[in-house]
C-alpha cells in the first residue's frame, strides 16, 4: 500500500510528527551554527505559517518534531521553505551543490495529547539510541532540556502534558515512525482506512 495522500491524512488543528532525512545519510547539521541557523527558521516559519512545536530533535543527519498544525496548506508552504532556505545557506556555507534532504517530509497524525507526550519522549530520546548522549538532557538541540527546567527553549509551545499511554515500546521506534499514525488501535486503523 502507498503512501495516504498528506491532504487525507493531516487537518487543520491536528497534531503531527514530522520526519526528514538528508540523502544518502550524509550530515546536514555539521556544527552549531547549521543547528541554530535551522531553529532560527524554524521559529520563522512558526510565526509566518501557524503551526506550534511541542518537541523537536535535530540529528547529524535528520530532524523530528511534534507540531499543532494550524492549516495543513500553511504548514506545508512554511516547512519546504525552511527545508529550502536551509538547504541554500548551508550550501553556501560548506561549498557545496545540490540537495540535502529526501523526497518531502514524513508525517504521521498523532492521536491526542497522552500520544503527541508519548512521541515527544520518543523524539527526545534520539540521541541515546543513536549512541550520542546517556541522557536526553545532554543533548543540547532537541526540546529534552526544555521539558527538564534546564532551559527555556522559545521554540517549544506549551501544551498541557498527559499521561503516556500504556503498552508503548520506545527501543526501536515502530510505533513512532511507521505506518501513517501514532496512537491506539483504534485509531490507526482508521487512519489506515483513509488510503
Amino acid at each position: 500500500m502507498g503512501r495516504i495522500p498528506r491532504n487525507s491524512l493531516l487537518y487543520d488543528g491536528c497534531y503531527a510528527h514530522i520526519i526528514s532525512r538528508s540523502i544518502e545519510k550524509r550530515r546536514v547539521f555539521e556544527n552549531g551554527r547549521d543547528f541554530q541557523f535551522f531553529k532560527q527558521l524554524v521559529l520563522k516559519g512558526k510565526a509566518e505559517h501557524g503551526f506550534l512545536v511541542y518537541h523537536y530533535c535535530l540529528m547529524h543527519t535528520h530532524y523530528h518534531m511534534a507540531v499543532r498544525i494550524g492549516s495543513v496548506g500553511e504548514f506545508s508552504i512554511g516547512m519546504n521553505r525552511i527545508k529550502w532556505d536551509y538547504t541554500r545557506e548551508y550550501n553556501r556555507r560548506h561549498k557545496r551543490r545540490g540537495p540535502l534532504w529526501q523526497n518531502r517530509y514524513k508525517s504521521l497524525l498523532i492521536e491526542d495529547e497522552g500520544y503527541l507526550h508519548a512521541c515527544g519522549v520518543y523524539i527526545e530520546n534520539n540521541p541515546i539510541r543513536a549512541g550520542l548522549v546517556k541522557d536526553a538532557v545532554e543533548w543540547e538541540y532537541s526540546s529534552g532540556r526544555h521539558y527538564a527546567n534546564m532551559i527555556i527553549d522559545p521554540l517549544i509551545d506549551s501544551y498541557d502534558v498527559r499521561d503516556i499511554p500504556q503498552g508503548l515500546d520506545f527501543r526501536d521506534g515502530l510505533e513512532f515512525e511507521r505506518g501513517s499514525g501514532i496512537g491506539s488501535d483504534w485509531f490507526k486503523y482508521k487512519v489506515r482506512r483513509l488510503g
